[in-house]
């Protein structure tokens, strides 16, 4: 009579099946329908009862895509009783999945989780102290309680008075979506000021808003 020993093991990624039969052994090993994602790849070896996965990242690791964007104007509030889109109109040549549509929308090209993030260079030629307001949109509803108040140091000595005001928030996205970024304030003398090259000593242009959008 044939004597046989069959024993089963249930690994992470795979089966494997091992039969002695007369002394030699067998193994029926399962396919694996696994894909590499984003900068990373798989390789599959077989070797007796061993199945092996290798996971590559690319060169400079698993990244996410993720967009940097920033406005080179200075934007101006006309009414206190009106909220103001903010516009960016330059973009990091290297970004890579996100994009500004429309002069303010940002949008992913791949569904995902983001974190965006953005500084506003708030400026007051007023010589009174005024306050100013930032908040997110998602497909053009404001988010709730994701608003932010300031109040802005007031004009002296001649100098404008000005504050870098940085908030960042996290939003699960689809293709679909898109996020602007919103303000108003409580007086026309605020703006969001874009500073000259070397306007404080040897400097780059400051610009009025920069945004980052990582996908995490």
């Amino acid at each position: 009579m044939k004597q046989f020993l069959r024993t089963m093991s249930l690994q992470r990624i795979a089966d494997v099946l091992k039969l002695k039969l007369n002394g030699t052994l067998f193994k029926s090993q399962s396919n694996l329908d696994i894909v590499g994602g984003r900068n990373i790849t798989l390789a599959q070896t077989e070797a007796d009862n061993l199945t092996t996965v290798t996971v590559t990242a690319g060169k400079n690791g698993v990244l996410g895509y993720w967009g940097n964007f920033y406005d080179t104007t200075t934007q101006t509030v006309t009414s206190t009783t009106e909220a103001y889109v903010i516009n960016l109109n330059s973009a990091d040549p290297q970004n890579d999945g996100v994009v500004v549509t429309d002069g303010n929308k940002i949008v992913p090209t791949t569904p995902g989780v983001y974190n965006i993030s953005f500084s506003a260079q708030v400026s007051n030629t007023d010589s009174q102290l005024h306050d100013a307001s930032f908040w997110y949109r998602k497909n053009g509803v404001d988010v709730p309680y994701s608003a932010s108040i300031l109040s802005i140091p007031n004009k002296h000595g001649g100098i404008n008075g000005r504050i870098i005001f940085y908030v960042d928030i996290v939003f699960r996205l689809e293709a679909s979506d898109y996020v602007q970024l919103a303000w108003s304030a409580t007086s026309t003398a605020l703006s969001l000021e874009t500073i000259p090259a070397g306007t404080i000593a040897p400097s780059p242009v400051s610009p009025s808003v920069i945004v980052s959008v990582v996908q995490i």
